[in-house]
């Protein structure tokens, strides 16, 4: 997604004076609205944004009525569309950018049904490419069975998937790609010269099973798996050929062997790289661990 996109999807939703302090900020750091990576409007407390890695506190007071116009438009207006997804705590926006909800959960019968009340709302921004993109290639391509990219939140495991589905699924060598998008963060228009098809909005395990079935999948794409169903489903696979690239929520390789589900599929051999994504003094790194085959 291009700067002016950027720009665009963030003031079309945004109060008009938390956007005008969130341009100033981004020029006195010499980027532009592109260097924004996360967004918190608040209605209590203070709002804040990520820029280039920083965290900072925005000066712009936010009303309730504020957060209520920027959820209304997030959600054009029609909130029972939007029902299941708000149900899961976000809206995606076509563009990629996914918006988290908070505010009073409702409850009928004991089901949770939604949320009422919103108070915040929190942008979550991809990038336009992923810094190690050449890197993590090289990595895939000297990989004989899958990937699992793995960092805390907001460091850029999606945005690192989502430029590796381009690089894969591209060129004469193009490898023919499913993704399994359930949030809806990646586009379709961004694809167009690839060999990829996405799966948009199943959730993980019945994407899984479908793009092993029907789709005749190179390689299946999951971002953020953890679940025990969904590493059944990737266990499913093994011995079909088909290879795996997925993400994960770890700050360490440590870490991903204690999250029992993850640890199923490292003694299943699922994965043979393992990619750790870092953020420091700004700057994106990526570390390549290799298991013997």
């Amino acid at each position: 997604m291009h700067k002016g996109e950027v720009e665009k999807r963030l003031t079309q939703y945004i109060p008009p004076m938390l956007c005008a302090e969130l341009l100033r900020l981004c020029v006195s750091r010499g980027v532009g609205i592109s260097g924004v990576s996360e967004l918190r409007v608040r209605s209590v407390g203070r709002s804040c944004a990520v820029i280039c890695g920083e965290r900072i506190q925005l000066l712009s007071q936010v009303s309730r009525s504020d957060v209520k116009k920027c959820f209304l438009q997030i959600c054009e207006g029609a909130l029972y569309a939007h029902r299941d997804n708000i149900k899961e705590g976000y809206v995606t926006l076509p563009s990629g950018i996914r918006v988290g909800i908070c505010g009073q959960a409702r409850y009928e019968g004991g089901a949770f049904v939604g949320v009422s009340d919103v108070s915040s709302l929190v942008f979550r921004i991809p990038t336009a490419i992923s810094s190690n993109a050449s890197l993590i290639y090289d990595a895939w391509r000297a990989s004989n069975r899958g990937m699992l990219i793995y960092s805390p939140p907001g460091v850029g495991k999606t945005t690192a998937l989502r430029t590796l589905v381009g690089m894969i699924a591209g060129g004469k060598e193009a490898s023919q790609v499913v993704v399994v998008d359930e949030r809806c963060e990646f586009i379709p228009e961004e694809y167009r010269l690839a060999s990829v098809d996405i799966l948009r909005g199943y959730r993980r395990a019945e994407g899984i099973e479908i793009a092993l079935r029907v789709m005749s999948a190179d390689v299946i794409c999951v971002d953020e798996i953890g679940a025990a169903h969904e590493a059944g489903a990737i266990l499913e696979s093994l011995n079909s050929g088909v290879r795996f690239i997925a993400t994960a929520h770890a700050a360490s390789y440590e870490e991903l062997n204690r999250r029992v589900n993850i640890k199923t599929l490292l003694d299943a051999g699922v994965f043979d790289v393992f990619v750790g994504l870092t953020l420091k003094n700004r700057a994106r790194t990526a570390e390549i661990t290799r298991l013997d085959c």
